[in-house]
C-alpha cells in the first residue's frame, strides 16, 4: 500500500504546511540557510539527478530530476518507487526559493496515469554544498527536508554523477553522506 494514499491521509491543508514551513525555518540556523554561498538556483541546473528516499508512513526509493533551473524557478520531474511493491509513478513538480536555499516543490502533473488512490506529494528542502567544511561551495550535492503531505516525513536525496565507459556501461553515485563512491556495472554477458 502507497504511504500517500487517498484511502491513508488526506492532502496537507494551508493552515498545516504553513506549520510545516515555520517548523523547517525554525530548526535551520540561519547561517545554514543564507550563509553566502551564492543565490538561486545554487549551483542547480538542467540533467542534474538527485536519488535518496522520503517517509510516508515507510520508506520510498525517491528520483529527482532536475529539468531547469533559475533564480526565479525550478522544474522537476518526481520519480518514486516503493519497494517490494508495484508501486511507482512519476509527476512534475514546479519550485520557488523560498527564504535563502530552501526550495519548495509543488506537485504537477503526472507523466503516466498514476498508480491506484496514489496523490502526488510536495516538498520543501534545504539545498546543501558538497560538504560542511567546504566554505563558499557553492555545488548542490544534497537536498534535505519534509514532504509536504499529512501523515509524511522526511527526505533526503543526493546527486549522482553518471560516468560511462568505453566497451560498457558504469554509472558511479555519491554525494555527501555518501562515505565515498560506489560503482554499478551493467552490460550483455555471452
Amino acid at each position: 500500500q502507497h504511504p500517500a494514499t487517498l484511502r491513508s491521509s488526506r492532502p496537507t491543508t494551508c493552515m498545516q504546511a504553513a506549520a510545516i514551513w515555520a517548523t523547517i525555518v525554525a530548526l535551520l540556523p540561519a547561517s545554514t540557510v543564507s550563509a553566502g554561498l551564492g543565490s538561486p538556483p545554487f549551483g542547480l541546473a538542467a540533467g542534474q539527478t538527485f536519488v535518496g528516499h522520503y517517509t510516508c508512513a515507510s520508506k520510498a526509493w525517491l528520483f529527482l530530476t532536475v529539468e531547469t533551473a533559475t533564480a526565479e524557478a525550478v522544474e522537476a520531474v518526481f520519480h518514486f518507487v516503493y519497494p517490494g511493491s508495484t508501486q511507482h509513478g512519476a509527476f512534475t513538480m514546479h519550485g520557488t526559493w523560498v527564504s535563502g536555499r530552501i526550495l519548495k516543490l509543488v506537485p504537477g502533473d503526472w507523466l503516466r496515469p498514476p498508480p491506484e488512490k496514489v496523490v502526488p506529494i510536495g516538498l520543501a528542502g534545504l539545498v546543501m554544498p558538497a560538504a560542511d567544511d567546504v566554505p563558499g561551495s557553492a555545488d548542490p550535492q544534497r537536498i534535505k527536508g519534509e514532504v509536504l503531505h499529512m501523515g509524511c516525513g522526511e527526505f533526503e536525496v543526493n546527486r549522482t554523477a553518471p560516468a560511462l565507459a568505453e566497451g560498457g556501461s558504469e554509472a558511479q553515485a555519491g554525494g555527501a553522506g555518501g562515505g565515498g563512491e560506489a560503482a554499478v556495472r551493467t552490460g550483455v554477458y555471452s
